[in-house]
């Protein structure tokens, strides 16, 4: 790990720390400007991080150990926000082999953001990821970036935040905070469903329901597919 922290430096100008928990590899870069008001700071924190993917990215494909995936968590000294983007090395192989196109690929982007309240426990979690945890990430990711990207759509759930809490016996469990508007519960369940669908044939993997709760416990969606 000391020639990726060294990679990092040189190529970052940050400092991080990096883990290899069985067959997933985390490095963690705290960033000054990523909450500043200056928008250069922003776009130098940014392009830092973009950058320490790549690297990671080379580093993981050259190197003899089993890893499958990476994630890459850039924070606020502070630790009021974490940026996380984790990959799957089998979908970088598959696109520099040219067996997934250039959209494929860029549609498997798995985008995390985190607030104060969990972001240092997410910089202290290293477990190792499995399958079924990566493709429920990803379902979770999509879901809330298409939310963010489309204004409509956004004022329709009311800010609603989803967070993937665990994959067992064939079932995606969610959380959900926000609010929703009655009126399109449908449209947002329909929407959760093609989601899944899509991402489950993606990775070839199955799910038999989606199950998501509020903050109290409460059901919102129960869906079988």
């Amino acid at each position: 790990m000391d020639s990726l922290k060294a990679l990092i430096k040189k190529e970052c100008d940050a400092e991080c720390e990096a883990v290899i928990t069985g067959r997933t590899i985390y490095l963690d870069m705290p960033l000054e400007g990523l909450t500043s008001k200056d928008q250069d700071r922003v776009n130098d924190a940014i392009k830092k991080m973009q950058t320490a993917v790549m690297a990671i990215t080379r580093v993981t494909l050259s190197t003899d150990a089993d890893i499958k995936f990476m994630v890459v968590n850039a924070f606020s000294p502070e630790k009021s926000v974490s940026f996380r983007i984790l990959q799957n090395i089998e979908d970088v192989k598959s696109y520099l082999y040219m067996r997934i196109s250039r959209g494929d690929y860029q549609s498997r982007s798995l985008f995390e953001i985190e607030g104060p309240e969990v972001t240092a426990a997410i910089l202290e979690d290293k477990h190792d990821i499995t399958d079924g945890e990566y493709v429920g990430r990803m379902i979770v990711s999509q879901i809330n970036m298409a939310a963010r990207s489309n204004p409509f759509l956004g004022a329709l759930i009311s800010m609603m935040q989803l967070r993937y809490y665990d994959v067992k016996d064939d079932v995606l469990y969610m959380t959900s905070s926000g609010t929703m508007d009655e009126k399109v519960k449908d449209f947002v369940q329909n929407m959760i469903v093609d989601e899944t669908k899509e991402y489950a044939k993606k990775y070839e993997f199955e799910f038999e329901s989606v199950h998501i709760t509020d903050l109290n416990g409460d059901i919102v969606f129960d869906i079988k597919l």
